[in-house]
């Protein structure tokens, strides 16, 4: 029987045996595989990147388990259930927002050429708290310019207080920062040479103090990039590696 402990400490097991909901038992037919099996064949295929042919006996058959999973994905319960955890355990007054890229195969959907890591890949956006938390994720090609995630991130995160978010200089925009200061959400950003053409009138000040928080949220990246199902994309289909990038954060909020 594999050792799951290998994978993930037994308070994060147990959080996930409790978080994720259990197959019901039908009056007919053969009787269901034991949650824990399941779970544990899936965190394989999330942390080693083996194909679900490939799982070591957990007591679940790859089959049950690759089931299980495209159900929990099929009824949108590992997207809910970040966007429950990260709203208890993430405060966004001061937050940060980062991309990475991860490597894909060439698939015709949400795969794209990124010029600046020279790979064809999915970007996954981060909005993440001032401990480096995530709060939010976005998804995209790896053609899709950083900045396009900026207002999904608000628009997802709307009713929550944002009174500073740290972006890196690929993120410059003066319409946005415009916008949201008149919102009371201050946009701290490096700004570019040549953005001022008047000497006159209010000027966005860079807090490097605050800054400094940004790191935290590629420190964040770098996590949700040990999970090796993330790091490279094996889906054809979207929602099934969208659903691998949920389970990834679930369980870095739970170690938090």
């Amino acid at each position: 029987m594999y050792d799951i402990s290998k994978l993930v400490s037994k308070k994060v097991f147990g959080e996930l045996i409790i978080l994720l909901p259990t197959p019901k038992q039908q009056r007919r037919g053969r009787k269901r595989v034991n949650k824990k099996a399941l779970i544990s064949g899936i965190l394989q295929v999330l942390f080693n990147g083996v194909a679900w042919g490939k799982i070591a006996d957990c007591g679940a058959s790859p089959t049950s388990c690759w089931r299980y999973f495209q159900e929990l994905q099929r009824r949108g319960k590992l997207k809910l259930i970040h966007k429950l955890l990260s709203k208890e355990k993430t405060n966004i007054v001061e937050s940060a927002i980062d991309t990475t890229t991860a490597m894909s195969f060439r698939f015709k959907r949400m795969v794209g050429w990124d010029g600046k890591h020279k790979m064809n890949g999915t970007k996954i956006s981060l909005f993440t708290d001032k401990e480096g938390l995530p709060a939010d994720v976005e998804f995209g090609k790896g053609s899709y310019h950083d900045g396009g995630f900026v207002e999904k991130h608000i628009r997802n995160t709307v009713g929550r207080r944002r009174k500073i978010i740290n972006m890196d200089m690929i993120y410059s925009n003066l319409v946005l920062r415009r916008q949201m200061r008149k919102q009371g959400t201050k946009i701290n950003v490096q700004t570019r040479p040549g953005y001022y053409t008047r000497k006159i009138g209010p000027k966005f000040i860079f807090d490097k103090e605050k800054y400094q928080v940004r790191f935290l949220v590629e420190r964040t990246n770098a996590w949700l990039k040990n999970f090796w199902r993330v790091r490279i994309r094996r889906e054809r289909k979207p929602a099934m590696y969208k659903a691998f990038v949920y389970l990834a954060l679930i369980i870095i909020l739970i170690r938090s």
